[in-house]
């Protein structure tokens, strides 16, 4: 099958460098940065290029597969310019970890049928072609929405992708997935760079030397591209800041139970334990 990637950053050119591995596909990709482009071709991940998405208009791209896998902020115009192929033999699907915002888009064209969302729940703290790497999304999840008229086709081609790529994939709701990953991939990432505006706050050299594994490795969440966390805090706002109050009233409810009630403090501690170890 014919695959174009537009965006060939760490998702994309580990979908190429993946896929390229197998005689099945053809893969083509579409990048402005054309260090990214070279580096593919060079690593022979890809096929060829594509020098514009008005290139995606050429017959031969019929019943082929299109991959929008560019920064969060820029999906929506790219999905909006490719609305000459909406309702065609192409499908069409994307790797955001939001899809409220993209599902309005639809909306607005009346639900095309070759459209359907992906989020790979897979990545690094690592970015670009560069850091690419084969098997990124072996055996992890990859969460597919939908419309209802969405049409059978794309999407046994678009769970082919993924189960071709080692994903495992789960159907959701675009409204409900943004609701969950608000609290389990978003706000996680609130909680570190909050943690580290504390600790820039307390204006102590050699933090580091005082602190032990954990710390870094919650910490680590704050390596993740700047840009690309912005977009996401940005396109998921509304559900975000209802997960930001309820962890705080967590920590309060924590602080409250340190300053004021100790006795239960254990308790609380280990039902949470409890629960960590039966949920994740």
């Amino acid at each position: 099958m014919k695959i174009s990637i537009i965006g060939l950053g760490l998702i994309g050119g580990s979908i190429a460098k993946t896929l390229s591995s197998s005689e099945d596909h053809q893969i083509f990709a579409f990048d402005i940065n054309q260090s990214s482009i070279k580096n593919a071709l060079d690593n022979k991940s890809i096929h060829g290029s594509i020098h514009s998405l008005d290139d995606l208009r050429d017959t031969k791209y019929e019943d082929s597969l299109v991959i929008i896998a560019t920064p969060p902020s820029e999906t929506a115009d790219v999905l909006k310019s490719l609305d000459f192929l909406f309702n065609s033999s192409v499908t069409i699907t994307d790797t955001t970890s939001t899809k409220s915002s993209l599902n309005k888009i639809l909306q607005e064209f009346n639900c095309p049928e070759n459209v359907i969302f992906s989020h790979p729940v897979a990545g690094s703290h690592l970015s670009g072609e560069i850091n690419s790497i084969s098997n990124l999304f072996n055996g992890k999840p990859t969460i597919l929405s939908h419309h209802d008229s969405i049409a059978s086709k794309h999407i046994d081609r678009v769970i082919g992708l993924w189960n071709s790529l080692g994903s495992k994939v789960t159907i959701l709701d675009a409204d409900l997935h943004d609701q969950i990953f608000a609290y389990t991939s978003h706000l996680p990432h609130v909680a570190a760079y909050a943690l580290l505006n504390t600790l820039k706050g307390l204006e102590q050299d050699d933090l580091a030397l005082f602190s032990g594994g954990g710390l870094g490795e919650f910490l680590r969440l704050t390596s993740s591209s700047p840009e690309m966390w912005t977009d996401i805090f940005l396109m998921n706002t509304e559900n975000i800041t209802f997960a930001i109050e309820d962890l705080v009233n967590s920590l309060n409810t924590l602080q409250d139970t340190i300053a004021n009630n100790p006795k239960s403090l254990q308790g609380l501690l280990i039902e949470l334990k409890a629960f960590k170890e039966s949920n994740y």
